[in-house]
């Protein structure tokens, strides 16, 4: 049977990407809500702020939405709607009430990432969650991403050795390139901007890769010229077990896409990368660059593995990001998904201390 899912914020760029992945897999919305407004389902605009990256047509969307029922209230959406699974994409100071109502009523939860504005926001949501066994799942889709995948692998396996340091780079388009009315770029709803928004993807995915999260935090911001958040930032971080880390991550792009980059550097091999490309940039293939002293290496100590990446399921981002979604429809009962609402909290608790940083000038202890 079909799982039945209830849509929350539909007035969110990332809808009609979401809509695209809806579309392929084994799911009815038969509920959507735009808080606060009554939702003409015939006639939705695009949202997407990269129109060249729409996959979803309005008459696809119509056709996938037409039975549903149409909510104002996220909270009477989740007690009357009969859903199994509420999917959202909303604003960051609100989700978290609503993701404890969905909690309260057994209600299974799949959401955009970071799911709060800071950790404090989710943590009794995320106590109750478990308690009652109800699956929350940020939207983090880097977890099935085949070379990031890869590398977790290779470094559980001890092929890095003792791995010294990090570095990391997630760049997008410009501001001039978004709507910047839109409530995610809005200090009080949001937060933050670059950091809050692209940044957590990496933030999420370069601890998870290393198998070891982020202890400590140093920090520094770009602001906005024309809106109260970020620009962009610089993390320098140390893992638990003393990884050293950059991170660097901004609204920088005078193009649009992606600039980006992975590095790991151990005792034994060195990995780079650029992790993924996106659709605009039309790459067939991702490349991962190792080097390693390794005896069964002697022969050839660099070699460089092409990722085939497709994009025939979600042309926007990649079929990785549907396989994310894949997983977590097929595991949310069970609780076997690829990050969890605890994940969110302890992303949550870095972009935290980063901020923190931000107003103390110094490094800051990330919570546990």
């Amino acid at each position: 049977m079909a799982t039945k899912v209830g849509y929350i914020g539909v007035d969110h760029h990332h809808r009609d990407p979401y809509f695209a992945i809806a579309s392929e897999l084994d799911l009815t919305i038969t509920a959507v809500c735009e808080p606060g407004r009554r939702v003409d389902l015939a006639n939705l605009t695009a949202m997407d702020e990269r129109p060249d990256e729409i996959t979803t047509e309005n008459e696809q969307v119509a056709e996938l939405v037409a039975d549903a029922s149409v909510y104002e209230d996220p909270h009477q959406l989740i007690k009357e709607g009969d859903v199994d699974v509420v999917w959202i994409t909303y604003r960051n100071d609100e989700t978290p009430s609503i993701v404890e109502t969905a909690v309260e009523n057994s209600v299974h939860v799949i959401s955009e990432k970071p799911i709060g504005r800071t950790a404090e926001d989710l943590e009794s949501v995320a106590r109750r969650a478990d308690a009652a066994d109800v699956t929350v799942s940020p939207t983090t889709f880097y977890r099935k991403n085949p070379i990031a995948m890869d590398l977790r692998k290779r470094i559980r396996n001890g092929f890095f050795g003792d791995v010294w340091t990090v570095e990391g780079r997630f760049n997008a388009s410009q501001l001039s390139y978004r709507n910047t009315n839109h409530y995610i770029y809005d200090q009080e709803t949001s937060r933050g901007g670059a950091l809050q928004w692209i940044g957590p993807h990496w933030v999420d995915m370069m601890p998870w890769v290393l198998d070891d999260p982020i202890a400590r935090v140093n920090a520094r911001f770009h602001d906005a010229a024309d809106v109260n958040v970020e620009a962009g930032a610089i993390l320098q971080f140390e893992t638990r077990e003393g990884i050293l880390g950059t991170y660097h991550t901004g609204y920088y792009l005078n193009e649009r896409g992606k600039d980006t980059h992975l590095g790991v550097y151990g005792t034994e091999a060195q990995a780079r990368t650029p992790v993924h490309h996106d659709s605009l940039q039309h790459e067939p293939t991702v490349p991962l660059e190792l080097t390693s002293d390794h005896n069964n290496w002697s022969g050839t100590s660099r070699r460089t593995i092409n990722y085939e990446f497709t994009y025939n399921r979600f042309p926007a981002w990649g079929d990785y990001v549907q396989d994310y979604f894949e997983a977590y429809f097929d595991g949310y009962e069970t609780g076997n998904v690829p990050a969890t609402i605890d994940d969110a909290v302890q992303l949550l608790q870095v972009l935290d201390a980063a901020y923190e940083s931000r107003e103390s000038g110094s490094w800051v202890e990330v919570a546990e």
